[in-house]
């Protein structure tokens, strides 16, 4: 079963990771503003909210075998959506269906490392996020390639459909007769330590969230419209970017417990100031290459590290911050691509993306109101000190 998981989020991240480099060609085909190219980016944001909403109910009346199924089904039939469309409408719905069936993937995925793995659960839920990175990471790399062929983007979307259909659905299947994907959930606790006011973690997590997606889902139009890169050496940064990315995460894994979810957030806002930086300035491929380099490396560790500086904020009540910190999230990722597609229909994306080192700055001043908290991830041991998490 855990090899069908994995499978199943890699596949369904080859839309949700390669959206930013297919943009450019859904806007050129469709004839989109960028107010409905950003509205996109909210769909896949509302479908995973409206699953973790549901998610409880449908796992007591489905199980969880059929919730992965229907995860399968979702991202298949929307990236079939995409594949097909004829106008926005249906790119639009289509990419609601694929943010469904990303969010009930990561859900009841992470639910059945628990019952998979046990004391090894945190660590492979750890595991089971990166494997989001490699999906996308390979669905980047193979943008480029497919879109420039007699595939085309709309290829491209079908694969996600093949891959989910023919691959992934026989293999949750065939797992499901093998183990019980219905039996109970231990208890995860996750330890951190406090600080000085830690309502403003929600703050920080929400700003955070905020920057994040407006590098990981907008370089590539940026490098377009302000840039005046071709669409396809734009789609060959987002590659980069993506790449990054995964390489990011695994670094953060490694060093977050020693140097702290605030101080990991704080180097990584200050990496997306320097991607800002080297976006505005960049005049030609290589420049721009490098650019989306830098935003994937300050994008790769927000959305954890932010989770976890939630955490540290109540760590006794770790379920129900992280539930917090999740709709946050999806509310924040919903709401912040419109508004920055407004703003730039309004006055032009050159000028509206200025608005993301604003935020960041935000960010890393509520971290410094919210005060240092301890690392978290591991417990201390009888004398206080921390201990690696096994």
């Amino acid at each position: 079963m855990t090899v069908a998981l994995f499978a199943l989020l890699m596949s369904n991240a080859v839309m949700q990771g390669g959206l930013g480099g297919l943009l450019p060609f859904l806007r050129a085909e469709l004839s989109m503003s960028h107010t409905v190219e950003s509205l996109h980016i909210t769909a896949l944001a509302a479908g995973g909210l409206v699953v973790s909403l549901l998610s409880e109910t449908l796992r007591r009346r489905l199980g969880r075998t059929r919730v992965l199924v229907l995860a399968a089904s979702l991202g298949a039939g929307g990236a079939l959506a995409v594949a097909l469309a004829t106008n926005p409408t249906m790119t639009i719905a289509g990419m609601t269906l694929v943010g469904a069936g990303m969010g009930a993937s990561l859900i009841t995925g992470q639910a059945l490392m628990v019952v998979l793995h046990g004391p090894r659960s945190g660590r492979m839920i750890g595991e089971f996020n990166v494997a989001y990175s490699v999906g996308a990471v390979l669905a980047s790399a193979v943008l480029p390639v497919v879109v420039v062929s007699p595939l085309g983007w709309r290829g491209y979307a079908g694969l996600q459909t093949l891959l989910l259909l023919a691959v992934v659905v026989p293999l949750i299947l065939r797992a499901a007769r093998r183990i019980d994907a219905d039996g109970p959930a231990a208890s995860v606790a996750a330890a951190g330590g406090g600080m000085r006011r830690p309502r403003m973690a929600v703050v920080v997590m929400g700003l955070s969230v905020m920057v994040e997606w407006s590098y990981l889902f907008w370089v590539a139009t940026y490098l377009t419209d302000a840039g005046g890169l071709a669409r396809h050496t734009a789609a060959v940064a987002v590659s980069i970017m993506w790449a990054v990315v995964l390489l990011g995460r695994v670094l953060g894994s490694r060093v977050i417990l020693r140097l702290g979810a605030h101080r990991l957030l704080v180097l990584s806002l200050a990496t997306t100031l320097l991607a800002f930086a080297l976006l505005t300035t960049a005049s030609g491929t290589w420049a721009a290459f490098v650019a989306a380099a830098a935003a994937g490396l300050g994008a790769a560790n927000l959305y954890p590290a932010s989770i976890a500086f939630v955490v540290s904020s109540d760590p006794t009540g770790a379920d129900r911050v992280v539930a917090r910190a999740s709709l946050l999230a999806g509310t924040m990722t919903i709401l912040s691509p419109v508004a920055l597609g407004a703003l730039a229909d309004a006055v032009g994306l050159a000028r509206a993306y200025a608005a993301v080192p604003v935020v960041a700055v935000l960010a890393i001043a509520a971290i410094a109101v919210a005060g240092p908290a301890r690392p978290s991830g591991a417990p201390p041991d009888q004398r206080g000190r921390r201990v690696a998490a096994s």
